[in-house]
């Protein structure tokens, strides 16, 4: 292994202990670029009904946007990567006049990439929708409840569009008759039917809940009971959730559903028959106020597409080229059937420890995850266009571990460990939020954009660098970066930390040369990359060079301040003492003086023949209160002596 160089460049060296603090662990921070091509919006079509607006972004391809809100005052922020305006279109009167809505357009130019932003301050009575639809965003406005009156003062039209409620968590309580099972929302749930379906071969007896108009976002999507109930899975359906309650092994239980002060309330009877094994047909309905199931003949198709797995399509029959087309549309209804509606990614991992692959995993879902310290190992994988959460099921059968779901946090633990949530208040049902603290803190729901595989690959080679960093194996480091830098070319902090590497461990200036090039070409105004670039090339003797990017190094507003004493210092040992006092003037009056500073300017003044200046540049230096080490404290005393006699004479 080629380890540290012991010495530098005599001229530079008190440089590299600042340059450093300057430049280590900064790579890792880096945020992913976006990955998209130009948007136009070419139209936008606006409609105002009652108190209900809809408005439709017409584009020219698909957009790569992000959607969160902010509030005091409530603010819907809609951000588009690269977007354009038609130049027919103005941004302002673009919303029709009304008392709930107001738009603000903005363009962040520094952005990268650049943003379009739409703003809309939207008062407390609405809500809102964002729909892609093709290579159109569509916004919808709405109220939160009821109906309108009309301007006359009469009852007007009932609004169409209605903002949906809520389904929070499942909620389940034992005892030894009966499994009460509380879907806790904001408010009672009325718009509901529930159904059986039995006799399926290999699968269990299921009855399933249709809720119409709410969303079951925050739900688990699967639920381990472990009664005459064994599991209940979640999956969105429409404008609404289908949940499934599997049976034990002894056949369908006996149950009951009711509305609730606190949402929908399911009751299993742990004592009771089961329901005899018939199946109820995909037309038959039962109502809300209906107790229990009631018999009929045939399976719901569409619950039997819930419940068989993906792997269904995965292990079909070859298809044939006319057939391609066909296939992929049921491997995406098979997806969303059975739950798997998150992001989209491709991955190609080779040997790549777990730990990293749950953290890329945090990153592309936004939902927190803890992984128990028992969790070890590596893995190779390669999928193309799958739900992330696909992915992770995959990974955690292939590693037998389990995993835990509950208020947007994932638990992964090895298989034959056990885990329980902490319980609180499990006597109480419903729950009371602090609207003062959710005014206080602004609620953020981002979408996060897929990540290319070869930053993915990038990431794990900068992991791996670092680690190499801290073993002193700098030239294997080196290898390591070179490499991320090929998959990741726009990330101007590798190519930095290779510049600082080539110039202060390794002594190879060429290559430090080329990598602040490289950062530079990214980064136009990334002055640590010219002082790079600039100290090698004066290491190297080339002296127009040299000059040209310590000049950019300093261009800076404040200028680095080790950009400017190295380039007094480079200004010093060229013999060009005027420059170098100017550069270390300017040094002081941004930053103020050091140690070194006041040393340089003493020193060039003593060349210069400025025996005065340089005997008050000593003066000041003693007894400017700064910790002298005794053999510099000597030094000066020294010159201050020899420059006093030499002005007496």
């Amino acid at each position: 292994m080629y380890k540290k160089l012991s010495t530098y460049h005599l001229a530079i060296f008190s440089i590299f202990c600042s340059l450093f603090v300057f430049s280590t662990n900064s790579i890792h921070a880096e945020t992913e670029p976006m990955q998209t091509g130009a948007y136009t919006i070419q139209n936008i079509e606006t409609d105002l009904q009652n108190s209900a607006l809809l408005m439709v972004l017409e584009g020219d391809s698909a957009p790569a946007y992000t959607i969160y809100e902010l509030f005091n005052p409530s603010r819907v922020v809609l951000d588009i990567a690269e977007a354009k305006l038609a130049a027919n279109i103005t941004t302002t009167d673009l919303l029709p006049e009304n008392d709930f809505a107001t738009l603000k357009i903005s363009t962040l130019k520094d952005e990268g990439p650049e943003i379009t932003r739409f703003e809309i301050t939207l008062a407390q009575s609405h809500t809102y929708k964002v729909d892609r639809i093709e290579n159109n965003l569509s916004i919808q406005l709405f109220p939160k409840t009821g109906a309108n009156k009309g301007e006359s003062g009469q009852a007007g039209e009932e609004v169409a569009v209605k903002a949906a409620s809520s389904l929070h968590d499942i909620v389940v309580r034992q005892n030894a008759t009966q499994t009460e099972v509380l879907l806790l929302a904001d408010s009672p749930v009325k718009d509901y039917r529930h159904d059986t379906v039995t006799d399926r071969d290999g699968l269990p007896d299921s009855m399933y809940l249709d809720i119409n108009n709410i969303d079951g976002s925050e739900l688990s999507r699967e639920k381990h009971v472990g009664t005459s109930l064994d599991k209940i899975r979640v999956a969105t359906r429409g404008s609404g959730v289908r949940i499934v309650f599997d049976s034990g092994p002894k056949g369908l239980f006996t149950y009951s559903v009711e509305s609730a002060p606190q949402g929908l309330l399911v009751t299993i009877d742990e004592n009771a028959a089961t329901v005899s094994k018939t199946t109820f047909p995909a037309s038959s309905s039962v109502d809300s106020s209906t107790a229990s199931a009631s018999p009929s003949a045939m399976p719901d198709p569409t619950l039997e597409a819930l419940i068989d797995s993906s792997e269904a399509a995965l292990s079909s029959e070859p298809q044939s080229p006319d057939q391609t087309t066909t296939a992929a549309e049921a491997m995406q209804d098979s997806f969303e059937f059975s739950g798997y509606k998150t992001k989209r990614i491709s991955v190609d991992f080779y040997k790549i420890d777990l730990h990293n692959v749950f953290r890329l995993f945090r990153q592309i879902s936004d939902v927190n995850l803890i992984v128990d310290e028992g969790v070890s190992g590596s893995l190779t994988l390669a999928l193309n266009d799958v739900p992330w959460d696909f992915a992770l099921d995959i990974i955690l059968n292939l590693k037998n571990l389990k995993k835990e779901e509950r208020h947007n946090t994932i638990v992964i633990y090895p298989g034959k460990k056990t885990f329980a949530w902490p319980e609180r208040a499990t006597d109480n049902l419903s729950f009371e939020a602090d609207i003062e603290v959710v005014q206080q803190e602004a609620l953020i729901i981002q979408q996060s954009m897929n990540i290319p595989a070869e930053i993915m690959q990038a990431k794990e080679l900068l992991r791996r660098a670092k680690i190499e960093e801290k073993n002193d194996d700098i030239e294997d480091a080196a290898a390591f970066y070179e490499q991320a830098f090929k998959l990741w070319p726009d990330n101007a902090k590798i190519s930095n930390r290779l510049a600082a590497l080539y110039l202060a461990d390794l002594g190879m200036n060429a290559k430090a040369v080329h990598y602040a090039k490289e950062s530079l070409k990214i980064e136009p105004k990334n002055y640590q990359a010219a002082l790079y670039a600039a100290i090698a090339l004066a290491n190297m003797d080339q002296v127009s060079g040299a000059i040209e990017y310590f000049s950019q190094s300093i261009s800076g507003e404040p200028p680095m301040k080790e950009a400017l004493i190295s380039y007094a210092a480079f200004s010093e040992e060229k013999e060009q003492p005027e420059a170098a006092l100017n550069l270390l003037n300017r040094h002081e009056k941004v930053y103020g003086d050091t140690i070194d500073t006041m040393i340089s300017k003493a020193r060039i003044h003593d060349t210069m023949g400025q025996t005065q200046k340089a005997t008050e540049q000593y003066k000041t230096l003693l007894y400017s209160g700064y910790q002298l080490v005794p053999g510099l404290k000597k030094y000066i005393q020294g010159r201050l002596a020899m420059n006093e006699g030499q002005l007496v004479q």
